[in-house]
């Protein structure tokens, strides 16, 4: 079988372009990026969500209460996203050496990395939740500052707070254009994984078991994480083609073509 062509990651890429080709890689290596996806949320979420919140074993929930709405929130931006960026990341790179990726060493390279991501993660959580607690627009302009945190740690081997000032770096003049492709990437994630999570959640309640709708939940994540990590980080590499191509030059705060 012959290998793939090598990806560009130094490419700059419209918005529209970008999004395309990661619905491209995204259908290409779909079997890899589930099983990371699938691999990561499900042992997280039957632990939080299942064993935790008890929803393996309960009736169907109409209503969640505060904490079973924001822990398994809190533990997918915490351990699951960073976790299937680290390892959607290694794939891309080894796409990008015109290798075929395979999820095993994917998965085993984003736990060989998950501690310095999570502790990253973790200290650009705790300014985004203060943001939020003091007034909502700065918790919302310091969550796409700190957005490639897990990037930073990746890619450029940034610790700590470092990795925090990297995608701050990174993003300085890019705010709009982040915001806007992340906001695209979920609306193009999420609103297809509605198709599957509906039809689970009605099924749940009509059988009463909350475990069928964590299902719904579990595959759900699964599907999509993977597609919004693509998206993340051929962003990082654009953002970063963008600022190499022109150093010297300001860049206006606009999402850009």
């Amino acid at each position: 079988m012959n290998e793939p062509e090598p990806l560009d990651l130094a490419k700059q890429r419209g918005i529209w372009e970008l999004l395309g080709d990661a619905f491209n890689l995204y259908l290409h290596n779909f079997l890899t990026l589930f099983a990371i996806g699938f691999a990561v949320v499900l042992p997280v979420q039957l632990i939080v969500s299942g064993v935790g919140l008890e929803e393996l074993t309960s009736g169907y929930r109409e209503t969640d209460n505060t904490a079973e709405l924001l822990i398994p929130m809190i533990v997918s931006y915490l351990v699951v996203a960073p976790l299937i960026a680290a390892a959607t990341i290694h794939m891309l790179q080894r796409l990008a050496d015109g290798e075929r990726p395979h999820a095993g060493p994917s998965i085993q390279a984003g736990l060989d990395v998950f501690a310095p991501v999570f502790l990253a993660v973790l200290l650009s959580g705790a300014g985004i939740a203060l943001g939020l607690v003091l007034l909502i627009v700065p918790g919302i302009y310091v969550a796409v500052r700190w957005y490639f945190v897990a990037q930073s740690v990746v890619i450029d081997g940034a610790r700590s707070t470092e990795a925090l000032r990297g995608s701050w770096r990174l993003t300085d003049g890019y705010w709009f254009r982040t915001f806007g492709v992340i906001v695209l990437a979920n609306i193009v994630a999420f609103l297809p994984a509605s198709i599957i999570v509906l039809p689970l959640q009605a099924l749940a309640e009509s059988a009463d078991r909350q475990a069928i709708a964590l299902a719904g939940m579990i595959l759900t994540e699964a599907l999509t994480a993977p597609f919004v990590a693509l998206v993340s980080t051929l962003l990082f590499f654009d953002i970063r083609a963008r600022r190499t191509a022109t150093p010297q030059q300001p860049q206006l705060p606009g999402i850009g073509g």
